[in-house]
């Protein structure tokens, strides 16, 4: 009698017979059901039948009541057996069903070493990568398994849970997958759900294997599939962090580097498509946004397009309108993997996601976005924290969200397919003004606080502004969402909105000062002319000039243009006969002279400008004009003059209140340092730049800090302290570098390569 060798058991014959049994049929009542014969429903469980046809499986699907989801999984099992072909060596471990390399892997180093850290000396059973759709979280895996197979002798394993499909593979039909790939007898798998996870555990507690769960759905369908004992590790992808799931690492996916995008660009194409298209390919990483599929489909585009070049598309992709269609490949779309993320959301949180777009600036917090959806705060902080965990938003500090630019274009879509008629009509036109005016009206309260006492209020509108309760929470909320404002002024401007434009201006006035290099303020003050203007009310034009006028000149160095929008203020100042603001003319006119190396010009401006502030009994502006005097005195070589000037300045100024006062106090003090440096009166010129450098001058007036240091260091130098004196021009030429002074940096890079000779 001859022995017949039994044949090893499948992945579609196991799912078959799950499948059976989850109906309780018997293989005679499959058989009436579905017309398949007895005798071929148990060679395909038994493994005899490889890979039925397509006719074959719909008509157990049909007899099973399978769903669609579950027809096309039963469906691909089928061909992958009669893909393997043929039947599996006797005593040969069991098949793994691996995921596909690519050979052009590029990147994700710093993931790859902790992976095989945690594979060879952690006690970590499973480690969960998450990310957006699209970040290479699969691929990641395939390259992990090829890597790390040596260090787990008894195989590699994957399983597809199919988490983002509308059926989600099932806890115990992956238990059957898992374990048969294991090696488990297919005829000693248990029916019961718990029995067939503790048979899966005890498999695991005896082998040191690694089991891939790619696209895990959540955690109810996951937690199943995880050891409970050291040596087996279970690497899972998903969109999600599956934050419900205990002793396991996360490991986050975001887009690559600059360096790494291109790399893999490089790659996919080869060297003579690449060589002197530099400037292209970086542009067309940056258009990706660095997202590994969007690359991908890049590479895969221009591979199958010989003639085209990198610079060709670049050109499709730089119209947002068009992005999204051009980023598709074959099968390979980035608009497909943000819809399927996007398909499994609320309607609330659909809600949330596509109007984001609506914002001016990049980020939010969740008071700006609940005024979107007309929610409360709590609930949309929730919704926003969801959609982190779901992929398509980024945190990008703590309470700070950030949608990706290609989640951007996405929800932009969404929003004009789903609201249909409105992109530009009154619903999301009422939606954007309700925002611009909430953040307006949030940023004059915010800035009243620094105003003098009894400031006027906001406006009133719904729904209630932001209010801070101090300078700090009012100056932390101001720059965090100073886009935003600043993005909300053309939206009020557009309705006619000018005297709440003209009273924001007005508010934020004072605050200016702290942060004088923010481009926001030529934004602001420009918005504020033209509103002003629209008004017909001359007086507060020419107020409005005169802070551009200061914009331009100290946030962008724009002398030029910052004399000439001071002039247009004084002629509308004198027409109106306003001194206080023809005063503020010349001294804006006078810094312009000063920076211009015109002192005479500036003494004359400054000189004009302090008269007129003495007429109207303005202290603070009289002495700011009067330091510029004293400058124009100092660069036209009486610098003894300048020094008793500026020193009878600060006597007048010493010991009144603080904010403005006390910046011109610093101003006085600095202005006195560079008359004794004038003076070559080193040491004193030493001890005086000591005083500037205050918390006040180092946290708002960088240039200001920047120009001390250089003073200070140049005094040093002169008495023979070079070791400090080479640390004082460095941190200069970093600061100067950093607001944009590229003269000053240019000078301050001389000066210490002449320390460095």
């Amino acid at each position: 009698m001859t022995s017949r060798t039994p044949c090893p058991t499948t992945p579609f014959g196991v799912t078959l017979r799950s499948l059976r049994r989850a109906a309780r049929l018997t293989l005679e009542e499959l058989s009436v059901a579905s017309g398949v014969s007895v005798r071929a429903l148990g060679d395909m469980e038994r493994g005899r039948s490889r890979g039925p046809q397509r006719r074959t499986v719909d008509a157990l699907a049909a007899a099973l009541r399978l769903n669609a989801e579950q027809r096309e999984r039963l469906q691909r099992l089928a061909d992958a057996g009669r893909e393997r072909g043929g039947a599996q060596r006797d005593g040969a471990p069991p098949s793994p069903y691996l995921l596909r390399t690519v050979p052009d892997f590029t990147g994700r180093e710093q993931e790859l070493a902790e992976l095989e850290a945690l594979a060879t000396g952690s006690r970590t059973r499973a480690v969960v990568l998450f990310g957006p759709g699209g970040q290479g979280k699969t691929t990641l895996a395939a390259e992990a398994v090829r890597r790390l197979a040596g260090a787990f002798p008894d195989g590699c394993v994957c399983v597809q849970l199919h988490g983002m499909s509308d059926s989600p593979v099932p806890a115990a039909e992956a238990l059957v997958l898992l374990l048969t790939a294991l090696g488990h007898p297919p005829d000693r798998i248990p029916v019961d759900p718990v029995a067939r996870e503790a048979v899966y555990r005890a498999t695991l507690a005896t082998r040191r294997a690694l089991v891939v769960l790619d696209d895990a759905a959540d955690e109810t369908l996951t937690r199943p599939l995880l050891p409970d004992a050291e040596g087996s590790l279970v690497l899972v992808t998903s969109r999600r962090p599956l934050a419900g799931l205990e002793g396991v690492r996360r490991i986050r996916l975001g887009g690559l580097s600059g360096g790494e995008s291109a790399r893999l660009l490089e790659r996919i194409l080869g060297a003579p498509r690449t060589d002197g298209q530099s400037a292209a390919i970086t542009r067309l990483t940056e258009l990706c946004g660095h997202l590994p599929l969007a690359l991908r489909i890049v590479g895969n585009r221009l591979s199958s397009r010989p003639s085209w070049t990198p610079a060709r598309l670049v050109g499709q992709l730089a119209d947002e309108e068009r992005r999204l269609s051009g980023l598709v490949a074959g099968d390979l779309a980035v608009r497909s993997a943000l819809a399927l993320s996007y398909g499994q959301l609320t309607d609330s949180h659909r809600l949330l996601l596509r109007r984001l777009p609506l914002l001016p600036g990049h980020d939010t917090g969740p008071d700006l976005a609940a005024v979107l959806t007309d929610a409360d705060p709590l609930t949309t902080e929730d919704s926003l924290d969801l959609l982190v965990d779901r992929g398509l938003l980024e945190e990008t500090a703590a309470g700070r969200y950030a949608l990706h630019d290609l989640v951007r274009l996405f929800a932009r879509e969404r929003l004009e397919a789903e609201e249909p008629g409105t992109a530009a009509g009154a619903d999301v036109g009422e939606v954007q003004l309700r925002m611009a005016d909430w953040l307006l009206r949030s940023a004059s309260a915010a800035g009243r606080l620094f105003e003098a006492p009894g400031a006027p209020q906001p406006w009133p509108g719904e729904p209630d502004a932001f209010t801070p309760g101090s300078t700090e929470e009012a100056e932390e909320w101001l720059t965090a969402e100073r886009a935003n404002w600043a993005g909300a002024l053309p939206v009020l401007f557009a309705a006619d909105r000018h005297e709440e434009i003209l009273h924001t201006a007005r508010t934020l006035y004072w605050f200016s000062d702290r942060w004088n290099q923010w481009p926001e303020w030529r934004t602001l003050f420009s918005h504020g002319a033209r509103s002003a203007a629209a008004l017909g009310d001359r007086t507060a034009e020419a107020e409005q000039l005169n802070c551009l006028a200061w914009a331009h000149s100290v946030g962008a160095y724009e002398y030029d243009h910052a004399e000439e929008l001071a002039r247009q203020a004084l002629k509308l100042a004198t027409e109106t006969g306003d001194p206080g603001q023809q005063a503020w003319s010349w001294s804006y006119i006078s810094g312009a002279c000063m920076s211009r190396r015109q002192p005479e010009a500036a003494a004359e401006a400054a000189t004009r400008a302090a008269r007129l502030f003495e007429s109207i009994d303005d202290t603070a502006g009289r002495a700011v004009a009067q330091r510029v005097l004293g400058k124009a005195l100092r660069e036209s070589g009486r610098a003894e003059e300048a020094l008793s000037l500026h020193r009878a300045l600060l006597d007048l100024h010493a010991g009144d209140v603080p904010g403005l006062n006390e910046l011109v106090q610093v101003l006085l003090r600095h202005e006195i340092a560079n008359d004794l440096l004038a003076l070559n009166r080193w040491p004193e010129a030493i001890a005086t730049y000591r005083t500037v450098t205050t918390p006040l001058a180092r946290a708002h007036l960088d240039r200001l800090h920047a120009q001390t240091l250089t003073g200070l260091a140049t005094a040093l130098k002169n008495s023979g302290e070079l070791t400090e004196a080479h640390t004082h021009f460095t941190r200069a030429h970093e600061l100067f570098l950093a607001v944009g002074d590229l003269a000053a940096a240019t000078e301050t890079r001389t000066a210490i390569e002449h320390l460095d000779r």
